[in-house]
Order: structure tokens, then sequence, then C-alpha cells
């Protein structure tokens, strides 16, 4: 309901008509992709553009993209969902990056507008160091030249279509779980070192950290961190 990306598969909502534990189940490959800032004319905004679009009427709409036909049975907590948006405005420097896109277009005084969501930060990717929004993303007004942007994602107003984040974009996770990673926290990137070089072998050493390593880290349970990918029930599912 909160994700800025959708999945590439198809999610099949009937494997839990029955009385058993609920599964996640998904079709078709499985890749994250973003579209642009605006709905075209006559669709109703989805994803990233929900923190963009119609923000005066964002619960119900929201609740509304919940309510598909294959999840109508599903009840809706109207009064989370408001909850949860507030909670997502106040620490998620993703959704800020969105909002100020928001506040960009109803001011009226730009045109031609990109949001560039950058995939290098500055911080150590090892640490739970929280990310500002100037980290996680920058406006662009105007043109700007490709050769500027590097492997970075642009995500324009108006330019529709779907872009693929790739899985080794430090925004992987967090544009795709924001309630998972409410503090933009980083995701995997192939970059990562370890603290110690390890010895696989006599003849070979890993240096950086492997995306099997960090998923695994990231899933443990600890007592002094409240494990809240571990407790988010059908979220968790879907995450691993």
């Amino acid at each position: 309901m909160f994700a800025f990306t959708s999945l590439g598969g198809q999610i099949n909502y009937n494997i839990n008509d029955g009385g058993g534990p609920p599964q996640f189940i998904l079709s078709g490959q499985n890749y994250h992709r973003i579209g642009s800032l605006l709905p075209e004319i006559g669709t109703t905004p989805k994803f990233a553009q929900l923190y963009i679009h119609d923000t005066e009427n964002e619960v119900n709409n929201r609740a509304a993209v919940f309510r598909s036909d294959n999840n109508k049975k599903e009840p809706i907590d109207i009064s989370l969902i408001k909850d949860l948006k507030e909670m997502i405005d106040y620490c998620n420097p993703l959704a800020k990056s969105f909002r100020k896109v928001r506040d960009a277009i109803q001011s009226g005084t730009t045109h031609n507008l990109s949001l560039r969501l950058y995939r290098k930060r500055t911080n150590d990717s090892r640490m739970h160091n929280i990310p500002t929004v100037d980290e996680v993303a920058g406006l662009i007004v105007g043109d700007f030249e490709e050769s500027e942007i590097g492997r970075d994602i642009i995500v324009n107003d108006k330019r529709y279509g779907l872009t693929r984040i790739h899985e080794t974009h430090v925004l992987f996770l967090p544009l795709q779980y924001p309630l998972l990673f409410p503090w933009g926290e980083n995701g995997w990137e192939p970059d990562i070192p370890h603290r110690k070089t390890i010895e696989v072998s006599k003849n070979e050493k890993e240096e950086r950290v492997k995306i099997r390593e960090f998923m695994a880290f990231r899933i443990q349970e600890r007592k002094k961190e409240f494990g809240n990918i571990v407790f988010s029930r059908r979220l968790f599912q879907q995450f691993v």
C-alpha cells in the first residue's frame, strides 16, 4: 500500500481462501519498477504517484488501491492508514523527496520536473546511518544531460512508462518496503566492504558483503533492535 515501486509478477491472492497459514505466491519475474511522477489523464495514481497526486484524498486513494478485485475480502482500517502515512511522512527521506515534488508541482512555478534517485551515498553502508533527504534524491528542473546521470534513476513528471530498479541499487529495498525500512536505511549494494577480509580459501579472499550475507543479517532478531522485518508477518514472506 505504501510502496514506491511495483512488483514485476502477479500476486496470487486466491491461495489464502482457506483456513491455513497465509502464503505469498508471486507468478512471473520478480523485479521492481517505478512509473512517472504523475498518472496519465483519466487513470488513478499508484505507488509513488500517491505521494504526489491528489494528496488531499490520499488515505482514501490508498484504501481504494488496496480494494482491488482480489482484495475485497480484506478489512481496511482507515485510521491505521492515516497513522502509517503520518509516520512515513515524518521519518522517511524518500517520502519527503516525493512530497517536495508535490509541493513544486502545486506551486506552479516549475515545469519539466524530474526526480533523481541516487545510487551511491556518502554514509557507511555497514552502519545504521539514517540518510537525509539530500542523500537519497534530488529535484531536477528542466532538461539535463544523460551523461551526467550515470547509474542514478530518473523519474519524470509525465514521461509515461516503467523504469526498472536494479537489485544492485541502494534504494531497491527501501523503495519497495518503506514500512520495513522506515528511515530509508541503505539496501544492499555491491560495494559494501567487510570489516575484516574473510579468507575463503588459501588463494581466495572475500572483501565485499554478498547479498545473501546482507539479507541474512537483516532478518536476524537482536536484543537491542526491534526486528520489524521478522515481525511483519505476510510482508516478511514477501520480503524473503
